[in-house]
């Protein structure tokens, strides 16, 4: 039998045939079966032990004992740069990947080559529980060495406009021309009040010229909101928003509810109100009887009479 040991946990499979699978832990007891020596390293403690034997990162070289026998010569554990052994980036380091548009069946017909060579040469003989492990990360390396990564657009801030612009110019000269009027003279305080009213006006025009524009800014995107999903726009509409934290007890909420939605004499029937105004009874019975014959034939004749004043061409149809 020829197995392979190392620090971590490896398992290794008999030339005999016939033979089981052979897993052996770091602390050199071998087992039958995986489920039995991952209990054993439950129970001993082994995964600690695993993780304490560390290695250093000193000219990539190691200070651990690579080999548990002194006849045996290990292999190095630092890991061998291979192209064909894909690589497998952690969910938050995985970019998200151009793919074509799907009207490109050239293209995915390519991809789908690519990614049935790259299975069948790397997972042709694993086991299932590796191929499960490495599935997602094969297809995932695969696709983004053939389409790429999709390049991140930044925001860029918004630019002011020349409207907003004049009026931060203009509230900077209102303020300034504050100051200089409290410490004037009764002789400059009037000419600097003059000019101060006609940045005022100018800026108060400004402003309700950007208002309007908000206006109907906000008015295109409720548009665009409405349109694209109108029952969520007017779900929104009336949905009161969600703000603070709720630390009150159960108890004292349920009470609290109880007293305020639920009325315990509901079923008792109200008495009569004194006071109250009641109108006369109808003078004329409702006839609920169903139009006699005669109401019948009135109508027709009652509409010949008003189309006749019309000629000939209004008793058409009659």
């Amino acid at each position: 039998m020829l197995t392979e040991t190392a620090p971590r946990t490896t398992r290794t499979r008999t030339t005999n045939v016939g033979l089981e699978m052979d897993y052996s832990c770091i602390c050199g007891r071998r087992f039958a079966t995986e489920r039995g020596m991952k209990i054993h390293r439950t129970k001993m403690g082994c995964l600690n032990m695993s993780s304490q034997q560390q290695r250093t990162a000193i000219a990539d070289k190691t200070l651990e004992n690579q080999s548990q026998v002194q006849n045996h010569s290990a292999k190095e554990i630092q890991a061998e740069n291979r192209d064909d052994v894909p690589r497998h980036p952690s969910s938050d380091e995985r970019h998200k990947i151009n793919f074509p548009p799907a009207s490109s069946g050239k293209q995915w017909e390519d991809l789908d080559s690519k990614i049935v060579l790259k299975i069948e040469s790397l997972l042709g003989k694993s086991t299932l529980e590796h191929k499960l492990a490495t599935f997602g990360d094969i297809v995932y390396q695969t696709c983004l060495d053939t389409f790429g990564a999709k390049q991140t657009q930044t925001k860029c801030p918004p630019q002011r406009s020349r409207r907003q612009l004049e009026m931060d110019t203009l509230r900077e000269q209102k303020r300034k021309l504050k100051k200089q009027i409290r410490a004037a003279s009764s002789e400059e305080t009037n000419g600097l009040l003059v000019i101060w009213r006609q940045l005022k006006a100018r800026h108060s025009a400004l402003s309700r010229a950007e208002s309007a524009r908000k206006k109907r800014s906000q008015k295109r995107k409720n548009q665009e909101r409405f349109i694209r999903d109108p029952f969520q726009f007017a779900r929104q509409l009336f949905q009161q928003p969600k703000t603070g934290t709720l630390t009150v007890e159960r108890e004292e909420l349920e009470t609290h509810l109880k007293k305020t939605y639920s009325d315990p004499t509901r079923e008792i029937p109200l008495e009569e109100t004194s006071g109250l105004v009641w109108p006369a009874a109808p003078g004329i019975k409702f006839d609920s009887k169903p139009p006699s014959l005669q109401e019948v034939i009135a109508v027709p004749k009652q509409l010949r009479t008003v189309l006749a004043g019309y000629g000939a061409e209004g008793m058409k149809g009659c």
